[in-house]
């Protein structure tokens, strides 16, 4: 994680970037923020991206926990089937590289 080309650490990186870039006239800065981002990871996709760089043993881990998620709701246990787990360590290392594959494959479909 973090070794796309629009990585940005934290704030005081962001200025510290800012500080040195030109904009041109017609340039625009935005910004997204992905509101209840754990549940919308779609788990497939999410598996797949964990494939792709871990080694296959660990990969299988992660689709195990990934994919073996309970909760109990007012007394009731459910199967989460879509989503992380809100909570599960392994949920924002997930996130993470699952929106890095998705923000790169924006930035490369824009001309």
């Amino acid at each position: 994680m973090g070794k796309t080309s629009s990585y940005i650490k934290d704030s005081n990186q962001f200025v510290q970037y800012i500080k040195n870039t030109k904009l041109d006239p017609g340039d625009k800065i935005v910004s997204f923020d992905v509101v209840q981002l754990f549940t919308k990871i779609p788990l497939d996709e999410a598996i797949q991206v964990v494939k792709e760089v871990a080694d296959p043993q660990t990969a299988k881990l992660a689709e195990i926990c990934l994919r073996s998620t309970f909760f109990s709701f007012q007394g009731e246990i459910f199967e989460q089937t879509s989503g992380v787990a809100m909570g599960s360590p392994l949920s924002p290392i997930v996130a993470n590289l699952f929106m890095e594959k998705f923000e790169k494959k924006a930035l490369d479909s824009y001309p």
